[in-house]
């Protein structure tokens, strides 16, 4: 895993001054990692062979985007309505999402 360096996200999240919640964002980012290359229906190394090795900036994006979402929101629920950002991970995603399963 580690798509994504806790460095960059810390900064993402405009938390790189201070250390006391770098093990939950780890934690977030591998959740996020999963959930995102779920959502491709694509394995990690498919992904890296498309993006040469690494996988897809976009990718990585959808899953600091996803990872600072549960970061800023950290319950289910909450008193206030939340709207979603149309469309954002989606269209990050999208060009990645495998449509058709592979001949076995």
């Amino acid at each position: 895993m580690a798509a994504v360096d806790l460095a960059l996200f810390k900064k993402h999240v405009r938390a790189d001054d201070f250390a006391d919640d770098d093990d939950y964002m780890q934690h977030l980012l591998d959740a996020a990692e999963v959930s995102v290359i779920t959502a491709t229906h694509r394995t990690e190394d498919e992904l890296k062979a498309i993006g040469n090795g690494e996988i897809p900036t976009p990718v990585v994006q959808a899953i600091m985007m996803l990872a600072a979402h549960w970061y800023n929101q950290r319950e289910s629920v909450s008193t206030t309505q939340m709207h979603q950002v149309p469309d954002s991970l989606s269209a990050l995603i999208k060009p990645y999402r495998k449509l058709v399963k592979d001949k076995e």
